[in-house]
């Protein structure tokens, strides 16, 4: 008894330009999103020390700050908490407060929070 084996090779009934219009469509959705948020680090200087401000991207809806030890002492005591450093910095990047509730300190130094951005 001869019995016909199904193909081997699944046929597709999507047209390939399809699925790569989709693609293309996609990609260039999500492109203006990471350029914007490369583009809005700023530097800015609190009591002394310089601290980097940037939207974080591991935590979508968050921003990050960074203090630069630029003289690498390590154990020099800071002029005020690094917390309400990291406040000011936030301020003074954004012009938005930090939404103390959210604020939180990684391994790293890096300290993130959510914004309050008042209305205009």
């Amino acid at each position: 008894m001869i019995t016909s084996r199904p193909s081997a090779r699944p046929t597709s009934k999507r047209p390939l330009s399809l699925v790569a219009a989709l693609a293309v469509t996609l990609a260039s959705s999500l492109m203006p999103q990471t350029v914007a948020a490369q583009e809005e680090a700023k530097q800015v200087t609190v009591l002394g020390r310089n601290w980097v401000v940037a939207p974080a991207e591991q935590a979508p809806g968050f921003h990050r700050a960074i203090r630069l030890n630029e003289a690498l002492l390590p154990h020099r005591p800071p002029a005020v908490l690094s917390a309400r450093q990291a406040v000011r910095a936030f301020r003074g990047a954004t012009g938005c407060s930090a939404n103390i509730d959210t604020l939180y300190r990684d391994i790293t130094g890096a300290y993130y929070a959510t914004l309050i951005c008042p209305r205009n």
